[in-house]
């Protein structure tokens, strides 16, 4: 079930590499930026970012570690892959390269990377612990695992979320019967912090240090809402919703977003906090 679960989630990934991050909403590139940021990245280091998507944290680390260095993405979905390469011969980055490969078993030598990258992705991970092990060894000692995940729900989120499934409920197959001693669904994994000093300490990794960052995610209109669901992880559910009632639930959620997400100075949006995560490979 678990290879299962992998291939489906890439699957969903690779339908929407076309629109990931073109929608005209700004996300994954800014908190990328950050990831990037966060990692004090040098000239001439070799990095690895897994699950690296389009590339919102590979690019500014090619950036960062320049020629000298090379940075390194893997994604599962094909599609995903195809258009980070594109994007960097664009861009003439010769010493960014991009593959499919699984970011729970990547591929490489042994103590080969002086830091592995992975943003808003370790949460999807069947097997995370088994991943977190595999970063380790990638590393040469002294090496750094930078990650970023989401933080716990506040109420300010719980509320908009209970807005959100009733909006959506009218046009969404039931869910399915949980089955006892399965894992938590991805976007209720690793939102403590303790659930993540856990993870790692079993990895091998030491001196886990954490940041928190706020984000703003900004809608031009109450449309936007729609196309940016279909381009990322939520893709998955709004597939689920059948062809001919798909009108209907996006005037739903227009609606919900022009009542609910519209701030005091008029814009749409809301604010998301992300914690960034650095531990060491002794």
């Amino acid at each position: 079930m678990a290879e299962a679960d992998k291939q489906r989630i890439a699957g969903v990934f690779d339908r929407a590499a076309p629109m990931y991050e073109q929608t005209g909403v700004a996300f994954f590139e800014p908190l990328g930026a950050a990831l990037a940021a966060h990692a004090g990245l040098r000239p001439g280091e070799r990095i690895l970012d897994v699950g690296c998507g389009r590339g919102a944290s590979l690019f500014p680390a090619a950036e960062a570690v320049g020629p000298s260095g090379a940075a390194i993405g893997i994604d599962l979905a094909p599609g995903m892959v195809e258009a980070t390469a594109a994007e960097a011969r664009r861009r003439g980055l010769a010493h960014l390269h991009v593959q499919v490969g699984d970011a729970e078993a990547p591929d490489f030598p042994d103590a080969s990377f002086d830091a592995v990258l992975a943003g808003l992705m370790l949460f999807f991970l069947p097997d995370a612990p088994a991943a977190v092990q595999a970063y380790a060894r990638l590393l040469r000692p002294g090496g750094r695992l930078v990650l970023s995940t989401f933080t716990e729900v506040s109420d300010a989120d719980k509320e908009w979320f209970g807005h959100f499934g009733q909006a959506l409920r009218p046009y969404l197959p039931p869910p399915p019967e949980p089955v006892p001693g399965s894992p938590p669904p991805p976007d209720a994994r690793l939102r403590t912090r303790e659930s993540i000093v856990e993870l790692l300490t079993g990895g091998g990794f030491s001196g886990v240090r954490f940041t928190e960052k706020a984000h703003r995610t900004v809608f031009a209109r109450p449309e936007q809402f729609w196309d940016w669901l279909w381009s990322a992880g939520m893709r998955g559910m709004m597939e689920s919703i059948p062809a001919q009632d798909r009108d209907d639930a996006r005037a739903a959620l227009t609606g919900l977003v022009a009542e609910r997400l519209r701030s005091e100075d008029g814009t749409l949006g809301w604010t998301t906090t992300i914690r960034l995560t650095t531990a060491r490979r002794p």
